[in-house]
């Protein structure tokens, strides 16, 4: 399958980012043709404020780089990951107006929440999931702590709430939960279809045996994802286990008055990580914000690590009692009581380490996690050829079944109707432009991960001109 694969990174590397890239390596691995159309944040400075906006809103250079990209590749199905701020909602419109099925993987609850993540003051927060216009946010400043720059993504959200931008050019979308899928699904906000296919994690290591006789966290370092909560509890056990950090973020000063109890190892590498869970007794993920997957349980299932969790969002889904527990989200006390529990049924928990691996090997690995994909790209591809099939003329040119001439702003200048209309029917083409931004071909190397030799996979990456503050 010829697969165009989009996303921009984000300024600090998260969990998106290591998603987007395992899922197109695990693509490749399995002889697709896949081709990385990407964008960083962190490249885009020095625009003005309103250049910011539209950008950030309907960014028409991306969006005819991304029609150039689909034709010379040929892409029969385009999916999205990331893109806020540096690509925007055009690239989905432009993708289903070159005929290729499309997909948007939901990370998180942008379109519901400009901050994405439904959390302010220290508490969860869905004040603006449900609403037509997130004007709380902007009264609150929620994104990077300006009402200016909410105010931009609130309108965002809006604009293509009332113009179901998602519904009507995205043949489905992915959630990596039901929680996810159920919070959209509430909201109201026009979408495709959602299916739910879970994160996997390539992860080719023995299981751990927990000798390392401490709990462990792995994450931001930062209010939503509870580390005050965290440290309260542990000054409440009643029952002594040791407990290691990692990671880094905007309360990284906590860390020089620690507790004897607790340890700070810094940012580790993915290597370093994954030793550290496989030494763990158990990993705490006590995040007050809703999560809307949780890679790190994976991976400390894949480590053969169990969980303790809060009970809510898509962390708590993965989490079940022969893998882990969950605690009352925000309570420091209730998650001390089930530290405490975990310790003192220690035979209990050193029997989860078994279940907590072959859990991860049923239903987060690369090879089941591969096949749920591919499922899920044929019934994208199937939709896509059953509402071409419903459209008329008229609704195709209108819709978008093929570009028009009303559509001039998406298309190379040198690319003509005629041209297109030829590419679709035989495969030829007058047209081999480069595309914008690149050298003369396609396989100009980005600035994300390269690809392996022999792998059937190219990247299109290009710094636009234009600048949005970055997200984290």
């Amino acid at each position: 399958m010829r697969i165009l694969a989009v996303h921009s990174y984000y300024r600090q590397r998260g969990g998106e980012d290591v998603v987007f890239d395992a899922e197109t390596e695990l693509l490749q691995q399995h002889g697709h043709d896949v081709i990385r159309f990407t964008r960083q944040n962190d490249s885009l400075s020095g625009g003005s404020a309103l250049s910011n906006a539209q950008a950030t809103i309907w960014n028409r250079v991306v969006a005819r780089d991304l029609v150039r990209a689909i034709q010379d590749h040929g892409s029969e199905l385009v999916h999205f990951h990331n893109t806020f701020p540096a690509i925007s909602a055009s690239a989905i419109r432009a993708a289903h107006k070159s005929g290729a099925a499309t997909v948007l993987t939901l990370h998180n609850s942008r379109l519901l929440c400009p901050r994405a993540v439904c959390f302010r003051d220290g508490q969860p927060c869905e004040q603006c999931v449900a609403s037509r216009f997130n004007l709380p946010a902007i009264r609150h400043g929620c994104f990077h702590d300006s009402r200016m720059a909410s105010a931009v993504v609130a309108l965002n959200n809006w604009l293509h709430r009332n113009r179901k931008t998602y519904q009507r050019f995205l043949d489905l979308a992915i959630a990596p939960t039901h929680f996810v899928k159920q919070r959209y699904e509430a909201s109201s906000y026009p979408m495709p279809p959602i299916e739910v296919k879970p994160h996997f994690v390539e992860a080719h290591l023995e299981p751990g045996q927990g000798d390392g006789g401490y709990a462990l966290f792995v994450g931001r370092l930062s209010e939503e994802k509870g580390l005050n909560i965290l440290l309260d509890a542990w000054q409440q056990l009643s029952q002594p286990l040791p407990l290691k950090l990692i990671g880094d973020g905007p309360m990284i000063g906590m860390m020089k008055s620690l507790p004897e109890n607790i340890e700070y190892l810094g940012r580790l590498d993915q290597e370093s990580v994954y030793r550290a869970m496989a030494d763990a007794a158990v990993l705490i993920l006590p995040s007050h914000c809703a999560e809307s997957f949780g890679r790190v349980v994976v991976e400390a299932f894949a480590s053969g690590t169990p969980v303790i969790t809060a009970n809510q969002g898509g962390q708590a889904e993965l989490v079940h009692s022969l893998v882990g527990a969950t605690f009352e989200s925000g309570n420091a006390k209730s998650l001390a009581d089930v530290v405490d529990r975990f310790v003192i049924e220690a035979e209990q928990s050193i029997a989860m380490r078994e279940v907590a691996r072959q859990e991860y090997e049923d239903k987060y690995s690369a090879d089941s996690n591969y096949e749920w994909l591919i499922r899920l790209y044929h019934e994208a591809l199937g939709r896509r050829a059953r509402r071409r099939a419903a459209e008329t003329p008229a609704m195709r040119n209108r819709a978008g079944g093929t570009l028009t001439k009303g559509d001039a702003t998406l298309l190379p200048p040198e690319v003509t109707d005629d041209t297109l209309h030829r590419r679709r029917i035989d495969g030829s083409s007058d047209t081999k432009a480069p595309l914008s931004g690149t050298s003369s071909n396609r396989t100009q190397a980005s600035s994300g991960p390269p690809t392996s030799p022999g792998k059937a996979s190219s990247t299109v990456d290009a710094k636009t001109s234009l600048s949005t503050d970055p997200t984290s």
